[in-house]
């Protein structure tokens, strides 16, 4: 039922002829009217954002980053140790790695606040010693994570459908729109979510 939502949806969008998207880690392509398929993983693969807390805090930075960094937000999965996002920068210059930054940073400082707060002890699961023997606490994976360029129709809608089973194939849920953190109830038409995506361009009006 989504799935024809989201293909119905989008199947105006991308007429004219374009290079196929293609896969590719931390190096990104900054090109006018592409969508990006962001992917971070969580530090050590540890379930940081398998609580509440912690997810609310990525839905303010992506609110935050649709703001600041004039981006529009098609879907997105908060899963229990990563996130994939779905977004369109709408300027024509653009740099993914300030988009990441934005997304990223405000959750690790509030992270890393609320343990030394809180939970200091578990400050040192996230601790990573550089090989010149500094350590940081980290709550992200070091590195850019991954960054997929989107421009066919078609793979924008296989995209959106893969970022909203993400639970189900995990077997957290039976059902999409059963995961509260991720933008399947907002195609389902769900107003009680936690943020409403942009509305695809054949949406408007």
């Amino acid at each position: 039922m989504i799935g024809n939502q989201v293909r119905s949806a989008i199947k105006d969008r991308g007429a004219c002829s374009m290079k196929p998207p293609h896969r590719k880690r931390v190096r990104s392509y900054n090109l006018p009217g592409h969508d990006h398929e962001l992917t971070f993983s969580c530090f050590g693969r540890l379930p940081l954002l398998s609580r509440d807390r912690t997810c609310s805090w990525f839905v303010d930075a992506m609110e935050a980053a649709r703001r600041e960094q004039a981006l529009w937000l098609w879907a997105y999965v908060i899963m229990p140790e990563h996130v994939h996002v779905l977004l369109c920068p709408r300027q024509a210059e653009y740099e993914v790695r300030l988009i990441r930054t934005a997304l990223k940073v405000p959750v690790q400082r509030k992270a890393l606040k609320y343990l030394r707060q809180n939970a200091p002890a578990f400050l040192d699961r996230l601790k990573d010693v550089q090989p010149n023997g500094k350590a940081h606490y980290r709550f992200w994976q070091r590195g850019g994570g991954y960054d997929r360029n989107v421009t066919e129709p078609a793979t924008l809608v296989h995209m959106v459908e893969y970022i909203h089973n993400n639970p189900v194939r995990r077997g957290l849920v039976q059902k999409a729109i059963d995961w509260v953190w991720s933008s399947a109830r907002y195609y389902a038409g769900d107003c009680k979510i936690p943020i409403r995506m942009d509305p695809l361009p054949c949406l408007d009006g």
